[in-house]
């Protein structure tokens, strides 16, 4: 009896150690933070029944096995109605349990980060109770679920909704969704007096045939830039402990210089074809100095039936590869019941995801690109062109992306820098490409010239973009432009492609590059593709015509094999070359004192949209690496594996080898 009466003490003790251990985690900041999980399910006033399945034990079971850094759980979404028992907002008719209660004991015992998911501009409920804080569309109209930018929305509902989440709740920060990408041109009086006080322009444009068309464009989104920055300041003012951001801001949905004090830059990148997105989104926020993490949806929506099909955890660690290859973060996506309760035949997928982040870790948080291709994505130009305000626009991110595509399926390693990051870093790349621009200004094309009168090289794809460069080119453009199908012949083969063709003529000592053909057949006559001039110290080249856009949509190899061959040309001696397969993406990466070759299988259907799911895609290699350094290296690891490779070294040049890439690895080379 008395041997049973010390084993149970001994439990007991044991019990309360660990749970005093648990109780004494430290929550970690969004800056600290590497992995984390998304859960919303947006609210609406049919949920009568909130809680009712939700217990403590299902969330604790969950945060125990996955371990994420923080958790982001729906508080409000774009219906706005809130998922907790608020008195500020509006609340769902029916609650079992307070699901936030929960979630705070539950994160804190587990010594994770707790961020609401809070729909800001978009919300029904707000604007169906208030139609005076409706934004207008240019009739006057309710912009339906809109929130005026200028209104009292924000000093009546969201700041002192945050208030109240962070006196109940304790909550660590926020996420606030619906934003940027939801902005539209408001006609409120709110935004239309503001803009006549602030500007003095008395008529409002209505259409871009308006004199202050452009104005009242940037106007608006200066409108929103002013607001966000208005709530981060209130709420940092309230709790200066707490961490905010506003989804897809200062990212490639509005590629500006950050002028607000938000804490991390976040956003949840296309269920379809993520990987690419991935790649690209990754690439336009890393550079703009602030903690940034990426969410992967886990699931995809069939566009006729609405039926979600769950991704398989090959998918989900090819999408997380493409964000933590850059540095970031990474989260996943996963809906919640209808009762705010979770699904838990998906935490094995959770766990499998982190797990694999994990690994990596220690090879990715915080790593910094190694300048090698810059490519432009130019704020000015998005401004004047794209055809929303804060969004993706397919005539003016179709074309960086396409680039960027055919750049990587190169083996190329890319960083994406607007104006903003580019102007004061220029000389640090050895190439600058300016990817199918219609509009730069005088001051950053001098930037660019100044930078190839030093001996950098500069390659301007398409026919406005070269038209900005025709002297420098030294070429000569009697005809105007046209549309056409014409054949772009490289290396023995042609595709046709149908785009925007400006005719040009090469002045004396100007290189030309691969050739068009009027029809598919190497008998018949071709004028050139691409030209390359000296320029003082450097080299500018031309592409007189749109390939970027089209590559999106066609993703041909020829292609691809055309616009790599004039890259190789400018920049001969990359400080990395993969060879052994065309299915690898490349990103260099310093990492304190030691260089990080991420290596990406990029292979699979994940560019298949047609493809909900893929459960395994085909291990490629042996990949053979070659490495640029000014020393041999003291020791060369493939990671997280944890193996030693063999290399030589001769020549200021590094050789090793790859056996075979399953999805992600690193070599890390000290």
């Amino acid at each position: 009896m008395k041997k049973i009466l010390i084993s149970v003490l001994l439990l007991f003790l044991i019990t309360v150690s660990n749970a005093q251990e648990d109780n004494n985690k430290k929550i970690l900041r969004r800056a600290d933070s590497f992995f984390g999980l998304h859960f919303d399910f947006h609210a609406t006033n049919a949920d009568s029944a909130i809680g009712k399945t939700f217990t403590y034990e299902m969330a604790d079971s969950m945060l125990a096995l996955v371990k994420p850094d923080f958790i982001q759980v729906d508080c409000k979404g774009h219906p706005g109605i809130s998922s907790y028992p608020t008195k500020v907002g509006n609340p769902a008719p029916g609650f079992v349990k307070d699901p936030y209660k929960i979630w705070r004991e539950v994160t804190n015992k587990n010594g994770v980060a707790l961020f609401v998911h809070y729909s800001g501009v978009i919300d029904n409920e707000a604007v169906k109770k208030h139609p005076d804080w409706a934004a207008l569309d240019d009739s006057g109209k309710i912009m339906t679920g809109k929130t005026s930018v200028r209104g009292p929305y924000v000093d009546r509902l969201l700041i002192p909704q945050m208030k109240e989440l962070i006196d109940n709740y304790h909550i660590n920060g926020a996420w606030v969704d619906g934003e940027c990408w939801a902005l539209e041109l408001d006609y409120s009086n709110y935004m239309l007096d503001a803009f006549h006080k602030e500007t003095g322009i008395k008529n409002v444009p209505r259409s871009d045939e308006d004199a202050g068309w452009n104005e009242f464009r940037n106007f608006n989104r200066n409108s929103l830039r002013k607001y966000i920055a208005h709530y981060v300041d209130a709420l940092h003012k309230y709790d200066p402990d707490f961490q905010i951001t506003s989804n897809w801001a200062f990212s490639s949905l509005m590629p500006e210089p950050v002028d607000a004090n938000i804490d991390f830059i976040s956003g949840d990148f296309t269920p379809d074809n993520s990987v690419y997105s991935g790649l690209y989104e990754a690439r336009c926020i890393a550079p703009q100095g602030k903690p940034w993490d990426l969410m992967a949806w886990s699931f995809t929506n069939d566009g006729e039936t609405g039926v979600q099909i769950t991704k398989s955890p090959v998918q989900l660690m090819q999408a997380a590869s493409a964000v933590i290859s850059m540095g970031g973060g990474f989260q996943l996506y996963f809906q919640q019941n209808r009762d705010a309760s979770l699904r838990p035949w998906n935490f094995k997928l959770m766990k499998e995801v982190a797990d694999f982040c994990r690994a990596r870790q220690p090879f990715c948080k915080g790593a910094v690109p190694v300048p090698q291709i810059a490519l432009l994505y130019s704020s000015a130009n998005y401004h004047l062109y794209s055809n929303h305000l804060y969004q993706n626009s397919t005539r003016v991110n179709n074309p960086v992306k396409g680039m960027l595509n055919m750049l990587l399926d190169g083996q190329n390693a890319v960083e994406i820098l607007m104006e903003h990051n580019l102007k004061d870093r220029i000389n640090e790349y050895p190439v600058v490409i300016v990817p199918e621009c219609k509009y730069l200004t005088n001051e950053f094309k001098s930037v660019l010239l100044e930078y190839v009168n030093n001996g950098g090289n500069l390659l301007v794809v398409g026919p406005d973009a070269v038209k900005m460069f025709s002297d420098q080119l030294n070429v000569k453009m009697p005809d105007s432009v046209a549309r056409s199908t014409k054949n772009i012949a490289w290396n023995g083969r042609m595709a046709g492609i149908n785009s925007l063709f400006q005719p040009f003529i090469p002045g004396k000592s100007v290189e030309t590059v691969g050739a068009l053909y009027n029809a598919a057949d190497f008998r018949f006559p071709s004028t050139p593709a691409a030209s390359i001039s000296s320029y003082g110290k450097g080299k500018i080249a031309g592409v007189y015509f749109n390939i970027g856009r089209e590559y999106m949509r066609l993703t041909n190899p020829v292609y691809r094999d055309f616009i790599n061959a004039i890259v190789r040309k400018l920049f001969p001696d990359p400080k990395v070359t993969v060879s052994g397969s065309e299915d690898v993406a490349v990103t260099i990466n310093k990492l304190e004192n030691k260089l990080a070759v991420n290596l990406i299988n990029m292979s699979g259907p994940h560019a298949n949209t047609s493809i909900s799911r893929y459960d395994s895609i085909p291990q490629i290699g042996p990949l053979t690496i070659k490495v640029k350094l000014d020393k041999a290296p003291e020791k060369v690891m493939l990671q997280p594996e944890n193996i030693p490779l063999k290399y030589s070294y001769s020549n200021g040049e590094m050789v090793t080898e790859v056996e075979h890439l399953d999805v992600h690895s690193i070599i890390v080379i000290e």
